[in-house]
């Protein structure tokens, strides 16, 4: 089982995939992103919803929570914050559960926790790829449990920006985990990402997520989005959110 996957679509996720393994579901542009920065920021803990309608109902139940998101990369009328990473400020979110909905990356987040497993849950992005691989290290090394690294995708289709930081991430293990096995997903991600090199906010416009934020008029949003390990935060799912992971999640 001790083998590093990355699954470019959620929908690669099986129903009998090994139950113990670790899964880290990455979506740079931007749910992840956004969510480890609303962590780094101080937020108490992210509750992410499938839909629009279940992500009001939750933040109804929730008392004080805010209600952040986007549909058609906006936020819903009526919601909180959007899913920009500057949004999430310390003086906003600090202290303050999040209710979160996104088009694809808490859909993600939604298949990763339901078919993908017991093994612990994490979220992962450029920002915090170094601390991710510290705290999955063990479990991709020969013998441990197994990890797959989950790529959110936009729409049903392969991201490149998703699959690069994939890559990105099990380069960093090739490197840190003697013995380390992957898939051949995982070696595609690998090439890929060494293709590319480090992120940058102009190689992020170029991607299908990226031109799409332009077109919105939220191309900032991708300077932050193409932050390489300027986090340590590894949000980690724990009794029904996904809360500021530390190193006893290890």
């Amino acid at each position: 089982m001790s083998a590093i996957d990355v699954l470019w679509l959620p929908a690669e996720i099986e129903s009998d995939a090994p139950r113990g393994r670790a899964t880290v579901v990455i979506d740079v542009i931007r749910a992840t992103t956004s969510i480890t920065t609303a962590l780094a920021a101080g937020a108490d803990r992210v509750i992410p919803a499938l839909t629009v309608s279940e992500a009001r109902e939750a933040a109804t139940r929730t008392e004080g929570s805010l209600l952040c998101g986007e549909r058609q990369g906006l936020p819903p009328e009526g919601f909180d914050l959007g899913n920009a990473p500057g949004d999430f400020d310390p003086a906003t979110v600090a202290g303050r559960t999040l209710v979160f909905t996104t088009t694809n990356g808490t859909a993600a987040i939604e298949r990763a926790r339901g078919e993908g497993g017991e093994g612990p849950l994490r979220l992962g992005c450029f920002r915090n790829v170094r601390a991710v691989a510290r705290r999955v290290a063990a479990d991709a090394a020969p013998g441990g449990r197994g990890l797959a690294i989950v790529c959110a995708g936009r729409r049903g289709r392969v991201s490149m920006d998703d699959a690069w930081c994939a890559g990105h991430l099990a380069g960093r293990l090739v490197h840190a985990v003697a013995g380390v096995g992957l898939t051949d997903g995982a070696r595609a991600a690998q090439a890929l990402s060494a293709e590319l090199g480090p992120p940058t906010a102009a190689a992020l416009a170029r991607t299908a997520a990226g031109r799409a934020l332009h077109g919105i008029g939220r191309a900032d949003d991708l300077s932050a989005c193409a932050a390489l390990d300027d986090l340590e935060v590894v949000p980690v799912w724990r009794a029904g959110a996904l809360v500021k992971g530390g190193e006893e999640d290890v």
